[in-house]
Protein backbone atom coordinates (compact mmCIF):
# COMPACT_ATOMS: atom_id res chain seq x y z
CA UNK A 1 0.00 0.00 0.00
CA UNK A 2 1.42 3.35 -1.23
CA UNK A 3 2.04 6.44 1.38
CA UNK A 4 -1.17 8.23 -0.87
CA UNK A 5 -3.38 5.29 -0.32
CA UNK A 6 -3.06 5.39 3.18
CA UNK A 7 -3.83 9.04 3.44
CA UNK A 8 -6.71 8.67 1.51
CA UNK A 9 -8.14 5.62 3.45
CA UNK A 10 -7.69 7.66 6.67
CA UNK A 11 -9.25 10.33 5.16
CA UNK A 12 -12.32 8.48 4.01
CA UNK A 13 -12.24 7.04 7.43
CA UNK A 14 -12.58 10.55 9.17
CA UNK A 15 -15.13 11.61 6.68
CA UNK A 16 -17.45 8.25 7.18
CA UNK A 17 -17.21 9.03 11.33
CA UNK A 18 -18.53 12.48 10.39
CA UNK A 19 -20.87 11.36 8.71
CA UNK A 20 -22.10 8.33 11.02
CA UNK A 21 -21.97 10.77 13.66
CA UNK A 22 -24.49 13.49 12.28
CA UNK A 23 -26.91 10.88 10.73
CA UNK A 24 -28.70 8.66 12.85
CA UNK A 25 -28.70 4.97 10.68
CA UNK A 26 -32.24 4.43 11.91
CA UNK A 27 -33.52 7.47 10.72
CA UNK A 28 -31.53 8.52 7.59
CA UNK A 29 -32.52 6.09 4.44
CA UNK A 30 -28.70 6.63 2.46
CA UNK A 31 -27.31 3.80 4.98
CA UNK A 32 -27.17 0.60 2.46
CA UNK A 33 -29.20 -2.51 4.12
CA UNK A 34 -28.31 -5.66 4.81
CA UNK A 35 -28.60 -8.25 1.69
CA UNK A 36 -27.98 -10.99 3.88
CA UNK A 37 -31.11 -10.08 6.13
CA UNK A 38 -33.40 -9.01 3.60
CA UNK A 39 -32.78 -12.09 1.66
CA UNK A 40 -32.57 -15.18 4.63
CA UNK A 41 -34.23 -13.26 7.74
CA UNK A 42 -31.22 -13.90 9.24
CA UNK A 43 -28.93 -11.59 11.19
CA UNK A 44 -24.88 -11.61 9.68
CA UNK A 45 -22.44 -11.32 11.84
CA UNK A 46 -22.87 -7.14 11.19
CA UNK A 47 -26.34 -6.76 11.36
CA UNK A 48 -26.95 -3.86 13.64
CA UNK A 49 -23.26 -2.46 13.46
CA UNK A 50 -23.86 1.01 11.85
CA UNK A 51 -26.65 1.87 14.53
CA UNK A 52 -24.36 0.23 17.15
CA UNK A 53 -21.12 2.25 16.22
CA UNK A 54 -23.76 5.29 15.55
CA UNK A 55 -24.47 4.87 19.52
CA UNK A 56 -20.93 4.17 20.44
CA UNK A 57 -20.11 8.22 19.01
CA UNK A 58 -22.54 9.56 21.08
CA UNK A 59 -21.71 7.48 24.35
CA UNK A 60 -24.85 5.31 24.70
CA UNK A 61 -22.74 1.98 25.00
CA UNK A 62 -25.75 0.06 26.35
CA UNK A 63 -27.46 1.08 23.42
CA UNK A 64 -24.91 -0.26 21.04
CA UNK A 65 -23.71 -3.81 23.02
CA UNK A 66 -27.57 -4.57 22.75
CA UNK A 67 -27.61 -3.82 18.52
CA UNK A 68 -24.26 -6.21 17.91
CA UNK A 69 -22.38 -6.36 21.16
CA UNK A 70 -19.47 -8.18 19.03
CA UNK A 71 -19.20 -5.53 16.81
CA UNK A 72 -18.83 -3.29 19.75
CA UNK A 73 -15.98 -5.40 21.24
CA UNK A 74 -14.21 -5.89 18.06
CA UNK A 75 -13.93 -2.88 16.28
CA UNK A 76 -11.60 -1.27 18.68
CA UNK A 77 -9.20 -4.00 18.16
CA UNK A 78 -10.25 -3.97 13.82
CA UNK A 79 -9.38 0.09 14.77
CA UNK A 80 -6.38 -0.69 16.25
CA UNK A 81 -5.29 -3.15 13.57
CA UNK A 82 -5.96 -0.03 10.93
CA UNK A 83 -3.84 2.40 12.54
CA UNK A 84 -0.46 0.19 13.05
CA UNK A 85 -1.15 -0.70 9.66
CA UNK A 86 -1.07 2.57 8.39
CA UNK A 87 1.25 3.83 10.54
CA UNK A 88 3.29 0.71 9.24
CA UNK A 89 3.31 1.88 5.99
CA UNK A 90 3.43 5.58 6.28
CA UNK A 91 6.65 5.82 8.76
CA UNK A 92 7.93 2.84 7.23
CA UNK A 93 8.93 -0.75 9.08
CA UNK A 94 11.41 0.07 11.37
CA UNK A 95 9.73 2.33 13.64
CA UNK A 96 6.26 0.66 14.06
CA UNK A 97 5.70 -3.24 14.58
CA UNK A 98 2.97 -4.33 12.64
CA UNK A 99 -0.13 -5.30 14.70
CA UNK A 100 -1.64 -8.03 12.45
CA UNK A 101 1.69 -9.76 11.17
CA UNK A 102 0.41 -13.74 11.71
CA UNK A 103 -2.02 -15.16 9.31
CA UNK A 104 -3.32 -17.12 12.67
CA UNK A 105 -4.81 -13.98 13.84
CA UNK A 106 -6.57 -13.43 10.47
CA UNK A 107 -7.64 -17.11 10.84
CA UNK A 108 -8.85 -16.57 14.35
CA UNK A 109 -10.80 -13.56 13.16
CA UNK A 110 -12.59 -15.29 10.98
CA UNK A 111 -13.68 -18.03 13.02
CA UNK A 112 -14.69 -15.17 15.83
CA UNK A 113 -16.94 -13.73 13.35
CA UNK A 114 -18.75 -16.54 11.98
CA UNK A 115 -19.23 -18.11 15.13
CA UNK A 116 -20.56 -14.87 16.30
CA UNK A 117 -23.00 -14.59 13.08
CA UNK A 118 -24.31 -18.11 13.71
CA UNK A 119 -24.61 -18.08 17.69
CA UNK A 120 -26.32 -14.33 17.78
CA UNK A 121 -29.48 -16.61 15.54
CA UNK A 122 -29.32 -19.34 17.61
CA UNK A 123 -29.89 -17.05 20.20
CA UNK A 124 -32.78 -15.72 19.00
CA UNK A 125 -34.81 -18.93 17.93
Amino acid sequence: MSRTVAVLLATALAAGVVVLYLFDPSAATFYPRCLFHALSGLQCPGCGLTRALHHVLHGRWAEAFRLNAFGVVFAPLLLAGAVSETRYVLRGPSSTPRLVEKPWIAWVAFALIVSWGIGRNLMSV
